[in-house]
């Protein structure tokens, strides 16, 4: 088991993240267009890149196939961040050499970052699209972490915000469907690398 560090940082980070699960929220409340997106993911993994001077970068990759299975084009614009049992953050990134590093891993021909996925996707099998989520490594010692991913989706919700204090006015938060992808990383400090990945939930929230 690693060091779980827990105080008030964990604290506040995990509120940040605080988050309508979908049933909970009446049908008419939902706005936008009603459409969601198809999309298979495998299991994050932990690469280790080696630079020159013999210097790692470690980051984790989330590959994925996206689908629309609605009857006409919609427009994908995909976001992701990773989100640490230790309360760190991390964002998906730019990084073509672990893009390159990941096709070579699944024999992939074609592995797109966010930016190259962003356009209009077009309906059907025929058209679907794979891409690849890319986080820097932000805390080795979780064992467990999650993944919220947007723009699979085109609903989305209001809520109010209170005043934080008197003579402030309320304001308007857009809440987005968005997936959350929970796993679990158990294992030590020790060997890392050896340690398994393994998905512990998977539900659609508004965050």
């Amino acid at each position: 088991m690693r060091l779980l560090t827990v105080g008030l940082v964990t604290l506040l980070a995990a509120a940040a993240f605080a988050a309508i699960e979908t049933e909970r929220v009446p049908v008419e409340d939902i706005q936008g267009q009603h459409w969601n997106f198809d999309f298979k993911f495998r299991v994050p993994q932990r690469i280790v890149l080696k630079a020159k001077d013999d210097t790692e970068q470690v980051f984790w990759a989330m590959p994925y196939t996206v689908t629309n299975t609605d009857a006409v084009a919609h427009d994908f614009v995909p976001s992701a961040v990773m989100f640490a049992d230790t309360g760190k953050l991390g964002r998906d990134g730019i990084y073509p050499a672990v893009v390159e590093e990941v096709k070579k891993r699944y024999g992939l021909k074609e592995l797109k970052n966010s930016v190259e996925m962003v356009g209009s996707l077009k309906a059907g099998e025929d058209e679907a699209q794979d891409g690849v989520f890319v986080f820097p490594e932000m805390e080795p010692k979780m064992d467990k972490f999650t993944i919220f991913v947007t723009g699979l989706s085109g609903e989305f919700i209001v809520r109010q915000i209170p005043a934080a204090k008197e003579g402030e006015q309320p304001r308007e938060a857009v809440l987005r469907k968005t997936l959350q992808l929970v796993f679990d990383f158990p294992g030590d400090t020790v060997d890392i690398q050896a340690d398994k990945v393994y998905l512990a939930g998977e539900k659609w929230i508004w965050r």
